[in-house]
């Protein structure tokens, strides 16, 4: 017969969180049997979960498929280097291949932080709103007058989205 007992000292849920680095990566600290731990970094907020769920089942010596995503709470901070309704320019569509995501490739927006995401609604005139990782966001975008006019004129017609 198996011995179980090692089970007792696995939780139920498991705590992640997202520290955002300073080259704009994010570390993943899960929060472990000696406390928190850093368990590895990436570039794509895409990754974040699967890398806390690797890391936790390390931590607690448990397969990976014993953490299932309804059992991992990932805290994603709003990160330093944005600011909620910011002039943002889209730089990427990261890994996605949506047709909406590749045609805004370029395109100026207002940025919002969706802390239940981990990411940014980015609203663009004409387009509408959007979320995108912060690795897909020029933070500190040069804007021509046309391109902030038009802005303006749409966001002024536009709900504003929450978090």
């Amino acid at each position: 017969m198996r011995d179980h007992r090692w089970l007792a000292d696995v939780p139920l849920r498991f705590r992640a969180r997202v520290r955002h680095e300073p080259d704009r990566s994010y570390a993943v600290l899960v929060e472990g049997p000696e406390g928190e731990a850093q368990v590895g970094v990436t570039r794509s907020m895409r990754e974040v979960r699967t890398v806390a769920r690797e890391g936790a089942a390390r931590l607690f010596g448990v397969p990976t498929d014993r953490i299932v995503g309804e059992h991992l709470d990932v805290e994603i901070p709003q990160p330093p280097y944005g600011r909620d309704g910011q002039w943002v320019r889209i730089v990427s569509a990261g890994a996605s291949t949506a047709a909406e995501d590749v045609v805004n490739h370029g395109a100026a927006g207002q940025a919002h932080w969706y802390s239940h995401e981990g990411a940014w609604f980015v609203t663009v005139a004409g387009f509408g709103t959007a979320i995108y990782p912060g690795e897909c966001l020029d933070f500190a975008p040069v804007l021509s007058d046309v391109e902030v006019a038009e802005l303006e004129s749409y966001l002024a017609r536009s709900p504003r989205p929450s978090s």
